[in-house]
């Protein structure tokens, strides 16, 4: 087995390495935040989670299981706590967005495309090719290209086969090549920024 960063880190941490916990609490935290933000709106509940999560990993110390991928073990752990607190019956159940899970890459695509200086025009095109996939489509994309999973990963957060995630996938580019090509704008360029994404994400 190769012993990657991830796993190393992962494997110190179970024994109980302060610097290790440090060190993944730093590099994960934001990533964290921001796929609760895409499901939740109360921002102090998000956070209460991922602190609950880092405190359950801790107690459970050695007896966690092994991982080379830190990043896909702690959003498959805060999406699971999303959904059951989104299921319970308490009073900040007004706070999380109807028709759980909502979930939007709007403003992630948005961020970047400004950042390159795309026009308002085109910008507003691909937002609203975006806008019109399903809920469950976005979320795809946001976890293969915004945190480098791979189909089995996100399969296994969706407790799904890959085969479904695979056809999800496709539906959703085929359906961003259709509206964007009504408009003049070709697919090419939505990839290009998720793409741009993905190779940032496996060099930082």
């Amino acid at each position: 087995m190769i012993e990657t960063r991830d796993y190393i880190l992962w494997d110190s941490f179970k024994n109980g390495s302060e610097h290790a916990l440090s060190l993944i609490y730093k590099e994960h935290y934001s990533a964290l935040f921001y796929y609760g933000r895409k499901i939740m709106q109360d921002e102090e509940l998000i956070k209460d989670l991922i602190h609950e999560l880092f405190e359950e990993l801790i107690r459970a110390g050695a007896r966690l299981s092994d991982t080379d991928n830190i990043r896909y073990y702690l959003l498959k752990s805060l999406r699971y706590k999303l959904l059951k607190k989104s299921d319970s019956k308490v009073e900040n159940r007004t706070n999380i967005k109807s028709d759980h899970p909502e979930f939007g890459i709007v403003d992630s695509i948005e961020k970047q495309m400004i950042l390159d200086e795309i026009d308002e025009t085109r910008r507003e095109q691909i937002k609203e090719a975006v806008c019109r996939l399903s809920s469950k489509q976005q979320e795809i994309i946001y976890l293969r290209f915004y945190n480098d999973m791979n189909y089995e990963q996100i399969a296994e957060i969706f407790q799904t086969g890959i085969q479904t995630v695979r056809n999800l996938m496709h539906r959703a580019l085929r359906s961003l090549q259709e509206d964007l090509k009504k408009n003049g704008t070709d697919l090419f360029t939505l990839l290009f920024f998720l793409n741009k994404n993905h190779y940032q994400t496996v060099i930082n």
